[in-house]
């Protein structure tokens, strides 16, 4: 399977989950558009989230500070919303040996540098706090 399809199956998935907890949500087209991967929407909540999913098969994911940045650059068009979240939703898939791991962290202010995230490792980030565990 190829990076791309496991971004795209991972986004799909991402979607799903937003769904499934009442939300309205949608992918919003590959990266040459310059987009957040996934927009979620909650108008009970007046709350819309953009979401950066990243994937891999490898024990690190590397999410590069000019992405955390379109997220809340895109956030900014919503002035709507009395809530506004950006989301960073993180996969580590299945391969021999090491189990599938899934997490999302809501992305509370700029980070100083882009981001690291590890397999089986906590997460000790000053901007970031935890959603979940899918």
């Amino acid at each position: 399977m190829s990076n791309k399809k496991r971004g795209y199956d991972w986004e799909d998935k991402v979607v799903k989950i937003f769904i499934k907890k009442g939300w309205k949500a949608v992918r919003l087209g590959s990266p040459s558009v310059n987009l957040p991967d996934v927009l979620a929407i909650n108008d009970q909540k007046n709350m819309i989230i953009a979401i950066e999913a990243k994937a891999s098969k490898g024990d690190k994911i590397y999410v590069p500070l000019a992405e955390i940045n379109r997220l809340f650059n895109f956030l900014e068009m919503f002035g709507a919303y009395k809530r506004k979240e950006a989301v960073l939703a993180i996969k580590f898939l299945k391969v021999k040996g090491k189990k599938m791991h899934e997490e999302f962290y809501r992305v509370d202010c700029m980070p100083e540098k882009s981001l690291y995230f590890k397999r089986n490792s906590e997460v000790n980030i000053k901007c970031l706090s935890r959603l979940w565990k899918a």
